[in-house]
């Protein structure tokens, strides 16, 4: 009987572990992804985050890639 404890233990801590992953891979996948980060859905929105002085440089590269292969 104990070792169905120990299992569901094993299991419950697996769990666990894939979801706190998961939640860090997300992240760091919509820090490095522009167009999730400053919700750009059209060339519009792209041209106007061009515009804006509060964006870093390096977010505008990529924004301005996204903006000119679209």
């Amino acid at each position: 009987m104990h070792w169905i404890y120990i299992l569901l233990a094993i299991v419950a801590i697996i769990q666990i572990a894939i979801f706190v992953m998961a939640r860090r891979i997300r992240k760091r996948e919509k820090e490095n992804n522009v167009l999730l980060k400053y919700n750009i859905n059209s060339r519009q929105r792209a041209w106007q985050l061009l515009a804006d002085q509060s964006i870093p440089d390096e977010d505008k590269v990529k924004i301005k890639e996204y903006y000119e292969a679209s």
